[in-house]
């Protein structure tokens, strides 16, 4: 992804957006403290999702034995849970000639007609040390691609026996990018070469109107992290992370009950060149949850494993995850579920 862009620009767009997509809000179900906490403690488990991250680990550009390995195995994760999954095949033209890419769709329940779609991109950077080591790019975007995993294993059960008009209405959709990192500087046509192309696709088949929210997660998995609200038409979202944030700290469910990761006060018009871009340019309504500023190791051969805090991770990961179930009207407490009773 590249740096904040013009203040203005994404703004007045985000603005034109919000008024003609106003009738897409969905309001979110109010979750008790005891189903808040079922949630955490039920559906949280660290060393599971640390082996769930472990395998993305490794240098993935596009086109390569490791964006192989990588894929495979998200894949295989999603087809276990009996998710309808998609390999989104194409070839496009890179600074070092044809490179082919493929886009990972996953969806819960293909049947039903709207969708939340949960996004991160899978590639990593084209970036090599003096000493031939290539670069792995865990919070960029390892983990949040691990998060989205964890979020889809936890929650699976209460996918499937969700009831009610809301669980008839909407699904969740994981899409994993290929080709968000430039392979040089990044440009127009050299980078989020992934989602450049799915939207495109989207459109033709006439898709996107069925997308209520687009959530984009992005450098996530260091200890300094903050998220903030780009975005007008979704700020009731971002809202409600915040609030169920506040839920969980007043109720000590997080590591850190102190420190704030979704900051309402201040609002960043003009957003971020991510994976989001080209959907947002057609109309879709964009949550990104990306780290502002930038992590430090953003784009240093410290994105690795060894840097990763699995603490501040996995209060991001218990959040995230109470939030879409609140967002898909999930019932937490039932006991075809509950895996403590």
């Amino acid at each position: 992804m590249k740096g904040v862009k013009g203040v203005v620009l994404l703004l007045c767009a985000a603005c034109v957006i919000a008024k003609s997509k106003s009738d897409r809000a969905r309001s979110a179900r109010w979750i008790s403290g005891r189903a808040l906490k079922v949630i955490v403690e039920d559906y949280t488990d660290l060393n599971a999702f640390k082996k769930l991250v472990k395998p993305i680990l490794i240098p993935r550009m596009p086109d390569t034995e490791g964006s192989t390995i990588v894929r495979n195995y998200l894949v295989s994760k999603l087809r276990a849970l009996d998710w309808h999954v998609e390999e989104d095949v194409f070839q496009d033209m890179t600074p070092y000639g044809i490179k082919t890419f493929t886009n990972i769709i996953a969806t819960q329940d293909p049947r039903k007609p709207k969708k939340m779609v949960l996004a991160a991109h899978y590639d990593s950077k084209n970036i090599t040390d003096r000493y031939g080591n290539a670069f792995i790019g865990a919070t960029d975007s390892a983990v949040p691609c691990g998060i989205l995993l964890d979020m889809a294993i936890q929650l699976n059960c209460l996918f499937e026996k969700a009831q009610g008009e809301r669980a008839r209405d909407i699904t969740p959709q994981i899409v994993f990018f290929d080709g968000e990192e430039a392979y040089k500087d990044w440009t127009a046509t050299d980078s989020i070469y992934g989602a450049r192309h799915l939207a495109n696709k989207w459109e033709a088949e006439n898709v996107l109107p069925n997308v209520e929210i687009f959530v984009l997660l992005d450098l996530i998995g260091t200890s300094d992290v903050q998220f903030h609200n780009f975005f007008p038409q979704t700020a009731n979202a971002f809202e409600l992370l915040a609030r169920r944030e506040l839920q969980l700290k007043k109720d000590r469910l997080l590591h850190d009950n102190n420190r704030i990761l979704f900051n309402t006060h201040q609002f960043f018009g003009g957003g971020i060149e991510d994976d989001h871009i080209p959907f947002l340019h057609k109309g879709v309504p964009i949550l990104h949850l990306i780290s502002a500023p930038f992590p430090s190791v953003w784009h240093r051969m410290s994105d690795d494993a060894a840097h990763i805090d699995y603490h501040t991770t996995e209060d991001f990961n218990k959040i995230f995850r109470v939030f879409v179930a609140s967002y898909l009207h999930l019932d937490a407490l039932h006991n075809q579920c509950r895996r403590k009773k």
